[in-house]
């Protein structure tokens, strides 16, 4: 089924955004929002799947250079080491 809808400048922006930044239809985008809002009215809030419920949070976490000679633990204390001499008034 078809709908047409007209939307103001302003919106039409951010739903080309959207969809851009999603790298999905304009239509997908739509339909989404509309699932989002029912949801929210119903009450429903549980996301389809585990990685729905993440989506937005993968590929935001940037850990840094790891160096493979040292383990975790030996990485961390010298991270406190560190932050510990930046710390202490000389």
């Amino acid at each position: 089924m078809s709908l047409t809808v007209r939307l103001n400048p302003r919106t039409e922006r951010t739903l080309d955004a959207l969809a851009k930044r999603r790298g999905t239809s304009r239509s997908d985008v739509v339909r989404e929002a509309i699932a989002h809002y029912g949801a929210s009215e119903t009450g429903t809030n549980e996301p389809e799947s585990a990685y729905a419920a993440w989506q937005d949070v993968l590929g935001v976490v940037d850990l840094g250079v790891r160096d493979s000679g040292r383990t975790t633990g030996e990485q961390f204390a010298a991270t406190l080491r560190e932050q510990t001499r930046a710390r202490r008034p000389r």
